[in-house]
């Protein structure tokens, strides 16, 4: 009875403290009778990276800010592409696809790309470069370079593209830490010019560090971006959006951080209306409630994760479990539907999917629902579920496992998080032995 009384306060406890850890532009969205069909978005969220450091909110800036186009600009939802974790593939792929919708309707349509995650600096070059979540900070050419991001961009058949970018280019991270490449320096990066018909919008300036905003789970420039259109119905111009970004980013900045975020404006010259444009003409006047909703369509039994005791986890590495074998082809498909709910943040049928590949012994589907299981957007987030899943992978062969394992075995079991380190560098996991370095 008693343990039933604690898995119900603790069920309880985490509804409460989730709810209390949502931003106010999370749960209040405003939703438009108006039908902008002829809009189309791209949003790129990058928060779990394989080589370097993740983004801090990445995912929810995504996510939300997809919810805002779809609701408060009134965006169909076929038209909004939300990618999170996308690789340097996914990236060229998405930004053709863009690319296609644009050309197929004939200079009638316009685009919003969002993108939430790491830049980096070139260092001989001075260029800047985005950063897919499997390329490393010390190489650029494993990144999309500004110069053939904004050159794409140009090129479409658009009516207008408006972008918004929650990154620096410095060689900063979003925690205030630099990039191991760029030696504890800023870089002043050189972004391209921008084609007549683009406006870009970027989250800070020249050496500045993009920092997240810690108390509403959010990137500090996307959390004024939500909150200006949350208070205009989505109908701000990008003028008072521009104003807006500047004056409030900075304010919060010098003041809990103690140094500078000015978001800046990108605009071609010959642009002289840009600051009259708006992303939907007319404003929403009706909001809905998100939070509860989301809360409430939580599956119970996600809520009643039994948890381990760490005690009783083995102090050494077993030998990896037997698989079952199934259909390749079949393991393949739902792998692939994993990924496809993974990226629109449908996490259930996420689940759903690779627990059916996991069965059929597919170790990569082990490892995915670990990441699932340790991302914190994730309401079942579970650090000694995500645990299990990345060690049956890391048993079965899967370096990345190895690595995780560590990872989360690490402060409370250094001698276990060594092995899996120690193994995960055999397999040349850089990381990994970064980590062994620092291990005493």
């Amino acid at each position: 009875m008693m343990k039933r009384k604690f898995i119900l306060y603790s069920m309880v406890l985490f509804t409460a403290l989730f709810a209390s850890a949502q931003s106010d532009v999370d749960t209040r969205i405003p939703v438009n009778t108006e039908r902008n069909d002829k809009t189309f978005v791209l949003v790129i969220a990058n928060e779990n990276y394989k080589h370097e450091q993740n983004v801090p909110y990445a995912h929810n800036d995504g996510e939300v800010f997809s919810i805002y186009c779809e609701k408060a600009m009134g965006i169909p939802k076929e038209n909004i592409h939300l990618i999170a974790d996308a690789t340097l593939n996914e990236m060229r792929y998405e930004l053709d696809w863009l690319a296609k919708v644009m050309k197929a309707y004939e200079g009638e349509a316009s685009a919003i790309v969002y993108y939430s995650g790491h830049g980096m600096p070139d260092e001989s070059s001075k260029d800047a470069y985005f950063l897919p979540v499997d390329g490393y900070s010390s190489n650029p050419q494993s990144g999309i370079s500004s110069k053939s991001f904004y050159a794409k961009l140009a090129q479409m058949h658009s009516a207008k593209v408006v972008v918004f970018l929650d990154a620096c280019f410095s060689g900063a991270r979003r925690d205030g830490n630099m990039f191991a490449q760029s030696r504890g320096v800023a870089i002043k990066t050189t972004m391209p010019t921008v084609s007549r018909n683009m406006i870009v919008f970027s989250a800070s300036q020249e050496k500045e560090t993009a920092y997240p905003y810690k108390e509403k789970q959010h990137g500090l420039f996307t959390y004024y971006l939500l909150e200006k259109l949350q208070s205009s119905g989505g109908a701000a111009t990008l003028g008072e959006l521009s104003d807006y970004l500047k004056r409030e980013v900075n304010r919060r900045s010098i003041t809990v951080n103690q140094k500078s975020q000015t978001p800046s404006l990108q605009v071609d010259e010959a642009n002289t209306v840009w600051r009259e444009i708006r992303l939907v003409e007319k404003a929403a006047k009706k909001y809905e409630k998100r939070l509860a909703k989301a809360v409430e369509s939580v599956p119970m039994q996600q809520q009643t994760k039994v948890e381990v005791p760490v005690q009783n986890q083995p102090s050494t590495v077993s030998e990896p479990p037997i698989a079952t074998t199934t259909d390749p082809s079949l393991v393949q498909n739902y792998l692939e539907e994993g990924r496809s709910a993974y990226r629109s943040f449908r996490y259930d049928k996420a689940l759903q999917a690779y627990q059916k590949a996991a069965q059929a012994g597919s170790m990569e589907a082990k490892f995915q629902l670990g990441i699932i299981y340790s991302d914190q957007n994730f309401q079942g987030y579970n650090k000694q579920t995500a645990r299990n899943y990345f060690q049956q992978a890391a048993l079965l062969g899967h370096t990345d496992a190895m690595y995780h394992t560590g990872m989360l075995y690490l402060g409370t079991n250094n001698a276990i998080a060594k092995q899996w380190f120690q193994k995960a560098a055999m397999k040349g996991h850089q990381r990994a032995r970064a980590q062994l370095s620092r291990i005493k």
